[in-house]
């Protein structure tokens, strides 16, 4: 092949035009301030796709700091509960001990005026539902002096007496108790200058009342008037507070006259009692 003078000087300045084509497009791109297409196209997908990675993430981590969170409240929710519960249990501790405090310095007091009277204080430990109204179990026994048939009293007078009694321990029969004749309560009625005596024979649980009936007396009883042990029978001593009558009806038959007898102890709610151990001079 043979190259002319024209063809030569061509082909030259063709490779000078393509020399600093290459060299200026390399010295504009590394000074541009802006990105090649290319690149852009690149950056832009990888934007993109980290954008769609990330929020699912995002969405994850926000989840991830709400379970966080709920469970830390719930955790507090049970804890303030426990105080709450504690705290309710402390009230009820310290109502029930200024009760036992208020009964017992009651008792106190009553034992203090009791002076032909030798007692000894006592706590129930036992009362069931089943016998509420009839017996109840003392923490006081023979060890302390309580014998059987002792007279038991709380605060504002008598509620009964021990009916079993062993070292530690005692069966109160309560005067309320309607179960056994043996058990029955001879009482006195002191209206004016007139007395009645009789045995409580009836409970009224509606009313709490006790029943003193088949009266055949004429006397006018009143209201009020005071109800006191009689002595009788030799099994509890005279004198012992019962309570105030509350009404007087005629019986079923229109006969005999009842007493309703209002007794001086809550028999419904009773903690702590004194045990009469001696009486007088015995």
């Amino acid at each position: 092949m043979r190259f002319n003078g024209k063809k030569i000087l061509i082909t030259i300045a063709s490779i000078i035009v393509a020399v600093g084509l290459i060299v200026g497009s390399s010295v504009f791109y590394g000074r541009a301030s802006g990105i090649p297409v290319i690149q852009r196209f690149a950056s832009d997908m990888a934007a993109f796709f980290g954008r769609g990675v990330s929020a699912p993430t995002s969405v994850l981590s926000r989840s991830t700091n709400s379970l966080t969170q709920l469970f830390k409240t719930y955790e507090e929710n049970q804890h303030l509960v426990k105080r709450v519960d504690r705290i309710a249990a402390d009230q009820i501790r310290i109502q029930t001990l200024e009760k036992e405090n208020k009964e017992l310095k009651a008792n106190l007091k009553l034992k203090n005026s009791l002076t032909d009277y030798q007692t000894v204080s006592a706590v129930v430990i036992s009362r069931t539902p089943s016998s509420w109204n009839s017996q109840l179990i003392i923490n006081q026994g023979i060890n302390a002096g309580i014998k059987k048939n002792a007279p038991i009293l709380d605060s504002r007078g008598l509620i009964g007496k021990v009916s079993q009694v062993s070292n530690t321990s005692s069966k109160v029969t309560l005067i309320s108790n309607m179960t056994a004749d043996a058990d029955r309560f001879p009482v006195q009625v002191n209206s004016g200058s007139t007395t009645i005596n009789g045995v409580i024979s009836g409970y009224n649980r509606s009313s709490d009342q006790l029943i003193l009936d088949e009266l055949s007396t004429q006397s006018t009883i009143k209201k009020g008037s005071l109800v006191q042990t009689s002595g009788l029978g030799g099994i509890l001593p005279k004198g012992l507070y019962v309570g105030r009558v509350a009404s007087v009806r005629d019986d079923a038959y229109g006969v005999a006259k009842q007493i309703y007898i209002r007794p001086a102890a809550d028999l419904s709610d009773i903690s702590s009692v004194l045990a009469v151990t001696q009486v007088g001079g015995e």
